[in-house]
């Protein structure tokens, strides 16, 4: 399965196949300068949205997903700011991620 996900402040959409959730964080993992401040906050968030939406489960192979943040861009994304969202993506769940501007 193929999954986007697309992030904004303390928010996530997921789209795959027609379909798509979006997703509300109870806790916030913004913060005043970064869009994902809050790493584990951010992962859990992923990982819980990607089982509600059906992505992930003991008996399906682990998603593709591709990230693609839309907030907090000015000036492009630092390397630090790219393996974030690779790294909260592939910590949730994902066998492969790809962050795209």
């Amino acid at each position: 399965m193929e999954i986007k996900v697309d992030v904004y402040s303390n928010k996530m959409v997921l789209s795959s196949e027609g379909r798509s959730m979006t997703f509300y964080a109870k806790e916030p993992f913004t913060t005043t300068r970064l869009l994902i401040g809050k790493f584990f906050v951010a992962e859990s968030f992923l990982k819980n949205a990607l089982k509600e939406f059906g992505a992930i489960s003991f008996f399906k192979r682990a998603p593709k997903i591709t990230i693609q943040p839309h907030e907090f861009l000015e000036g492009g994304l630092s390397d630090i700011e790219d393996r974030v969202l690779r790294e909260i993506a592939l910590g949730a769940g994902a066998r492969e991620a790809h962050v795209v501007v």
